[in-house]
């Protein structure tokens, strides 16, 4: 999805969500959007991801309850991201309220937002309905093909730069294996059904390949 649907997008949700309806909203926000989702500079977690997660949650749509607000918190979940903090999730859904105060949306809105981004640190299984499909979409480039589950892994070597190899490794296994130990990697039926065993293969894949270096 390029920059210029991605902005048509946006102004069709603020025109939804937002209690202004004005272009002069969404335009504002789009530019605030576009600014947080390219600094730093980001590998993986950029506008391009955005725009994979909403092509997936497309193709779901259906399972969603809150249609709008899991969108909207798709837009948001990693607009702040700094690879070294471990608060990216809580100041993502603070820049998520402040964007959604601009937009005028109510506080019941917000607050769901802000729950829906938090399940997206994946330390904590989510609770059922829309909480557990958004951190489903979320983990959808595990269970992608190999040649896309390769460029993501590289990705997010790459925003870790800043790491050594075998501090890279040992981080990143960390996570790895909290994923493979959970009795599902995914929480709703239909990503499990999907993704779950493809998944499972590109991480142990992946381990095999952090591990084999010299």
């Amino acid at each position: 999805m390029d920059e210029a649907a991605l902005k048509g997008r946006w102004e069709s949700l603020c025109a939804r969500v937002g209690a202004f309806k004005q272009v002069e909203e969404s335009e504002l926000t789009f530019d605030m959007l576009r600014t947080l989702y390219g600094h730093p500079v980001r590998a993986y977690h950029n506008l391009e991801h955005i725009g994979q997660v909403l092509g997936v949650f497309d193709s779901v749509r259906v399972l969603a309850e809150d249609r709008d607000c899991v969108e909207f918190a798709l837009w948001l979940h990693d607009c702040v991201y700094f690879a070294e903090r471990p608060d990216n999730e809580e100041r993502s859904a603070d820049a998520a309220a402040m964007i959604a105060g601009l937009l005028g949306c109510p506080a019941e809105f917000v607050g769901r937002v802000r729950s829906l981004i938090a399940v997206t640190r994946h330390s904590v299984p989510p609770a059922r309905g829309d909480w557990a499909l958004i951190a489903d979409i979320d983990l959808t480039v595990l269970g992608a093909e190999r040649a896309e589950y390769d460029a993501y892994r590289r990705a997010i070597r790459s925003e870790f730069a800043f790491a050594d190899d075998a501090a890279y490794a040992d981080g990143r296994t960390a996570f790895l294996n909290r994923m493979l130990e959970r009795e599902h990697v995914y929480h709703t039926a239909f990503f499990r059904r999907e993704l779950e065993e493809r998944a499972r293969g590109n991480m142990w894949w992946e381990l095999d390949e952090l591990w084999s270096c010299p």
